[in-house]
């Protein structure tokens, strides 16, 4: 634990540095870690290219740690009865290098690994604490072609979906997105999607149909595709209600056979048959918010009796000053035996039932930004949420209740 502790407080201490020296002006990170990583941009360097117009390096990271208090106390942790109870969890959350090339005026080439190898979260089996170690693979890798006013997205990328899954990991204001958007959303797949080019235009739209199917040994290319595993349709709308203010109508349909088992590969698209999402956005001032409204019909690996879902997020946050920034998250999902609890870090290290009828969640965060400028690049980040779950699953175990603590460095360059 001593070695977490320790990588925390370096990561910390040296974001804090960075800080203080760009505030007495010695330099602006945000603009030197753009520049440092953008080996040639055809504008920038007076070079004109009618072949590349920019190469770029992609460096994504995120090391974070949680500490679980459950009602119930010693008891409702995992590992007690074997004396080896565990409150505490740490990982590698994300940790990803790629790269990023502007070609021919028109199309963008991305590719991006999950590197393998770091340390993931402890978990508990066989009466032991565990701690596995990340897996190599594509998390991203396509062609995007830009021909107003459409861009024409060719690969594996995102179905994104539902307004907190469409945020960015890079870009989250809480340390991990709420437990429904979680069930409900659909990983990097690969697939065909059109959008809008214009992402100010008064009314946007995405659509895409992507393959279900992915390895789940996490192999470098993933090839692996089932036809039962079928395939994911998704659909968006939106519309600008204000100048910083848009409504989103989501809409996912896959067409997966749940009764279809394939050794070796692993589902991931949406969490359910048919899932509906509408989400509000807006912004004044120094303050934000979203809030979204969500369904899931037909769920997927739900447990006896469960069958659809129905969840709300609040989100309110407030730039107290150019470093810091306060959130508040309210999440609630329902649906009888059909919610799935989050797997960090309650579910890792509570001993509780994954999945209940009704579930509430309050977080409180403050997030440090060490470049104003780019407050995304570099930020260290606080959260405690308060997590309170209703009903019983079919072997009669209750759905967690208690307290999380979490904290985390993430920058993205």
């Amino acid at each position: 634990m001593k070695k977490e502790i320790m990588m925390m407080a370096a990561l910390a201490s040296g974001a804090g540095f960075i800080a203080q020296a760009q505030d007495n002006n010695q330099f602006n990170f945000g603009d030197w870690a753009k520049n440092s990583f953008t080996l040639f941009n055809a504008e920038r360097d007076g070079a004109p290219n009618p072949y590349v117009q920019e190469l770029s390096l992609k460096f994504r990271g995120q090391f974070q740690g949680a500490y679980v208090d459950p009602a119930g106390g010693t008891d409702r942790v995992k590992g007690a009865a074997d004396g080896r109870d565990k409150r505490d969890n740490n990982e590698w959350r994300r940790f990803r290098i790629g790269a990023q090339a502007k070609v021919f005026e028109h199309f963008t080439l991305k590719g991006v690994w999950n590197i393998g190898g770091l340390d993931s979260r402890y978990k508990y089996k066989n009466g032991q604490w565990h701690r596995s170690s990340t897996s190599s693979s594509v998390d991203e890798i396509y062609i995007a072609g830009k021909f107003d006013p459409v861009v024409v997205n060719l690969g594996k990328h995102k179905p994104a979906y539902m307004g907190e899954y469409r945020t960015s990991s890079a870009k989250l204001i809480t340390l991990e997105r709420s437990a429904i958007v979680n069930q409900l959303k659909a990983e990097k797949l690969y697939g065909l999607s059109v959008a809008r080019a214009d992402k100010k235009a008064t009314l946007q739209w995405n659509v895409g149909v992507w393959a279900n199917g992915q390895r789940d040994s996490n192999t470098w290319l993933e090839p692996s595709f089932n036809s039962d595993d079928g395939f994911l349709l998704g659909a968006s709308l939106g519309y600008a209600t204000g100048k910083k203010s848009r409504l989103t109508f989501d809409y996912m349909h896959s067409t997966r056979d749940q009764g279809a088992q394939h050794p070796g590969t692993e589902y991931a698209g949406a969490g359910a048959q048919d899932v509906l999402a509408l989400t509000w956005e807006t912004e004044k001032n120094d303050l934000s918010f979203m809030a979204e409204a969500m369904a899931g019909f037909n769920v997927y690996d739900a447990a006896p009796g469960g069958e659809n879902v129905y969840g709300l997020v609040l989100m309110p946050s407030y730039r107290l000053s150019p470093h810091w920034e306060a959130v508040v998250r309210y999440q609630l999902a329902a649906g009888s035996n059909a919610v799935a609890a989050d797997s960090r870090y309650y579910t890792t290290n509570g001993a509780f039932s994954g999945t209940c009828d009704l579930q509430h969640g309050l977080y409180f965060g403050a997030n440090y930004y060490v470049s104003p400028q780019n407050p995304h690049a570099l930020k260290v980040m606080f959260g405690a949420e308060y997590i309170n779950s209703h009903g019983t699953d079919a072997a009669g175990n209750k759905g967690f209740t208690g307290w999380q603590l979490s904290t985390g460095v993430r920058w993205d360059f």
